[in-house]
């Protein structure tokens, strides 16, 4: 009878301890359940800070890299650059990427990489590449351009402004950045700057209809007719046709 009674006791007691796990683990699903509902288990969205370069992700200095390692990643290297050539985009980025993991120091791997993240529309690693290379290489005015267009993309115009004249400080004589400078100093406010790096770039190239073109319009918004006239006397001289010289110049009474 006591053994009767034992047993019974000891298989209750079983059953409390498997109800009991049972019941916890019911609150740990539901738990998980709600954390996912309201989205505290969802990735953070990506911040200024998540752009930034950290001492552990500079370019480090050839010296410091591995003889072995080097040779290595000149081969990777090579085979990006025929996958480039034979226009295997991905393949091509694949050996990039392969070529800086084995050589972090290898800095056409990665410029060949952020121009094709620039290419790709990918903008935000674009950038990441460009803030390590110009890190990497004070003097190379490509490198700072083509950051302040990653920027620019962003609608990150301070920096992108900043760069761009970084560039230019170092080049001068590329037309192109003073019109995305232009442009940039347009979208910031700042017309009187916005009107002298368009008329820079212009001057660099005088047969640049849409430097024209936009330099005209900007006079016409703000006011100055007089300006956009002369502007548009001299492109409708050189492209008789063109619709939006003319619609311009009947707009000012021209």
């Amino acid at each position: 009878m006591i053994d009767l009674l034992l047993l019974i006791i000891c298989v209750f007691a079983l059953l409390l301890l498997f109800f009991r796990r049972w019941s916890l683990m019911e609150k740990g699903h539901l738990f998980g359940r709600m954390v996912f509902k309201r989205g505290h288990s969802a990735p953070k969205p990506m911040t200024k800070e998540d752009h930034e370069v950290t001492t552990k992700e500079m370019i480090p200095d050839q010296s410091k890299v591995h003889p072995k390692l080097i040779v290595k990643g000149d081969n990777l290297f090579k085979k990006a650059e025929q996958e480039f050539k034979k226009g295997n985009i991905k393949d091509a980025e694949k050996h990039y990427i392969k070529a800086i993991a084995m050589n972090p120091a290898h800095l056409e791997a990665h410029a060949k990489l952020g121009a094709i993240y620039l290419n790709q529309e990918q903008f935000s690693k674009a950038e990441l590449i460009y803030r390590k290379l110009v890190l990497a290489v004070a003097d190379n005015p490509v490198y700072f351009s083509n950051l302040g267009l990653s920027l620019f993309q962003q609608e990150k115009y301070e920096e992108a402004k900043d760069f761009y004249e970084k560039a230019i400080a170092l080049d001068s004589g590329r037309p192109g950045r003073f019109y995305s400078l232009a442009r940039i100093n347009q979208l910031l406010g700042d017309m009187d700057n916005a009107f002298l790096n368009v008329q820079k770039a212009l001057n660099l190239d005088p047969d640049n209809l849409d430097y024209g073109l936009t330099l005209a319009n900007w006079y016409v918004e703000n006011g100055l007719n007089a300006e956009a006239k002369s502007i548009l006397e001299n492109i409708i001289q050189h492209w008789p046709e063109n619709a939006e010289a003319k619609d311009l110049m009947k707009e000012i009474g021209g």
